[in-house]
């Protein structure tokens, strides 16, 4: 028998209690700076694992270098990596608001105490590195030089990766999308770190070649899935969501690689303002020189951020069709279910 009602139900008056005692802890506020500092040494990893595999890095006659103990890799020649493991670290810590169920209406407390935690765990790894007084470079004034050159990479890698792990966090659908292609090659790039720097050297002779196209193609499948994301955003927000991010995979992976040659070429330049601007414009020229063999190096192989590129696209648009076809089916399946009036149809 086939009636139509419209009576409220009555819930159960102890239903939602066993919610609110489950998600206490995490809708505190409090709980968001914990997790900061604990990202933040997470993303530190790379070089807490090379550091325990390769020992020391200081000689008999400068023991002063040694970085056994030391949680940020303040070396001329770890430049590269210090960047990496900052930007990740400060991703990590930036992406903290996920653990609290009250992120979408504490946005504002949630990025200020997510930025206290990692500045926090910033600051005192960068004091821990610095107390013993190590040997990093340079003599008389240019000594002090060098360690604020290392502070200030510390400082600006981290402040990157906060940006985009709050946007990550805490931003609509679209805005993650792009947010998430420039994360997507910073993580893509720390984990191929963290595995040559646990597996040691010398490692499989195929692994340094076929290991940036697997983390290309998951840093892809990363963002296809954001993009999937934003499937229910207006189409001016989700035709922005997939240019940017397409786009900022291309660009992030090229610009990375000029960083990497600017600090590489850095150790061996003296600290002069005009040997500086030299550096910089031949890395914009790399970095340009990056962007046109990316785009024309289709291969075989392709080049890694074309992989992730073609991932990316490919995941997002099979991703959004099918969740278009299940929203559709859902509004019908709700349209058949209802009667003339608006009515809820039930069976008895």
């Amino acid at each position: 028998m086939t009636s139509t009602t419209t009576a409220p139900q009555q819930a159960p008056p102890d239903e939602g209690r066993g919610t609110r005692l489950g998600s206490g802890l995490w809708s505190s506020p409090w709980v968001v700076p914990i997790a900061a500092v604990l990202g933040w040494f997470v993303g530190l990893l790379p070089w807490i694992v090379r550091r325990s595999r390769q020992g020391t890095f200081g000689t008999p006659w400068n023991p002063r270098n040694d970085l056994r103990d030391a949680l940020l890799p303040y070396h001329h020649q770890l430049l590269p990596l210090l960047v990496v493991v900052t930007v990740v670290a400060g991703l990590l810590a930036g992406s903290a608001p996920w653990c609290s169920t009250s992120r979408r209406s504490r946005r504002l407390v949630l990025a200020a105490l997510t930025t206290l935690g990692a500045l926090l765990a910033a600051g005192w790894s960068v004091v821990q590195t610095l107390s013993p007084d190590p040997d990093l470079g340079g003599s008389g004034t240019t000594a002090d030089q060098v360690r604020v050159a290392f502070v200030a990479v510390t400082v600006a890698g981290a402040l990157l990766g906060l940006v985009l792990g709050l946007t990550v966090s805490l931003g609509g659908a679209a805005v993650r999308a792009v947010a998430s292609a420039p994360a997507a090659v910073f993580i893509a790039d720390w984990l191929g770190q963290l595995v040559l720097g646990g597996l040691g050297s010398p490692g499989p002779t195929w692994l340094p070649t076929l290991l940036p196209t697997l983390l290309a193609a998951l840093a892809g499948a990363g963002v296809g899935l954001a993009l999937v994301g934003a499937a229910r955003a207006h189409l001016l927000a989700r035709v922005a969501a997939w240019v940017g991010s397409l786009v900022l995979f291309v660009v992030t992976a090229s610009a990375l690689t000029a960083v990497r040659y600017v600090l590489e070429a850095l150790r061996g330049t003296p600290i002069r303002r005009e040997a500086l601007v030299e550096l910089i414009v031949d890395g914009l020229r790399v970095m340009g020189a990056s962007l046109q063999t990316t785009l024309t190096a289709w291969g075989p192989p392709p080049a890694p951020p074309l992989v992730a590129v073609v991932v990316a696209a490919t995941v997002g648009a099979v991703g959004t069709l099918l969740a278009v076809r299940r929203a559709d089916r859902a509004d019908r399946t709700d349209r058949a279910d209802r009667a003339p009036d608006g009515s809820t149809r039930t069976t008895a």
